[in-house]
């Protein structure tokens, strides 16, 4: 393909998929619980994580691998 097929061809591709923002999508909450339920394993049963944990490793570095933000849903038992 010459550059000149390129040049024409581009814009069109361009304008054909794009897409527009339009902010947070609806399953951004559920994006949040799954990473808190990453952080969650991590922190119980990652074998790696609690043995750095427990022989005095640097936390700073342990926990650099979890999501800087993670919800944890409310579970409720009895009615408020």
């Amino acid at each position: 393909m010459s550059g000149r097929a390129f040049l024409k061809i581009y814009p069109q591709l361009v304008r054909r998929n794009f897409r527009p923002m339009r902010g947070p999508k609806p399953n951004a909450r559920s994006k949040l619980v799954r990473r808190g339920r990453y952080v969650e394993f991590n922190l119980l049963y990652d074998r790696g994580t609690i043995f750095g944990l427990r022989t005095g490793g640097n936390v700073d570095s342990i926990l650099s691998s979890m999501p800087p933000v993670a919800k944890w849903p409310i579970i409720r038992t009895t009615k408020p």
